[in-house]
């Protein structure tokens, strides 16, 4: 399953209001997520305002394109663009990290014997 991690900036004067919103996310958005086909999808704010967020989806620009095109979505974006440094809906605006190394994919290259064996110094 592909993993996606990305980067973006909230503005740091409104960090209370974005970690409130959050911790209440509307339960249609919530549905509207889920049912485009975000799937492990967190957020994790800094003091500053740096904001990594982490997802996995078949097909990102599919799932993307599926929550674009939300009526809640929209809602979502216009609410959340006044939090965030820059113009534009903020989901727009991510840059994508790439991945460059997962734990888990190692051990499964790994015989199956060695992905369970303990390795001590």
């Amino acid at each position: 399953m592909p993993r996606y991690c990305f980067l973006s900036h909230v503005d740091p004067r409104h960090l209370d209001a974005y970690r409130k919103r959050h911790a209440a996310v509307w339960p249609e958005m919530l549905a509207a997520l889920r049912d485009a086909g975000w799937r492990d999808y967190s957020l994790f704010l800094g003091e500053d305002g740096t904001l990594i967020g982490h997802f996995e989806a078949d097909d990102k620009d599919a799932a993307q394109a599926a929550m674009a095109a939300t009526d809640v979505n929209a809602r979502w974006q216009a609410e959340m663009a006044r939090l965030f440094m820059g113009e534009g809906n903020p989901d727009e605006g991510f840059a994508y990290l790439p991945e460059i190394f997962n734990l888990d994919d190692q051990l499964r290259a790994l015989a199956p014997e060695k992905a369970t064996t303990v390795i001590t110094p």
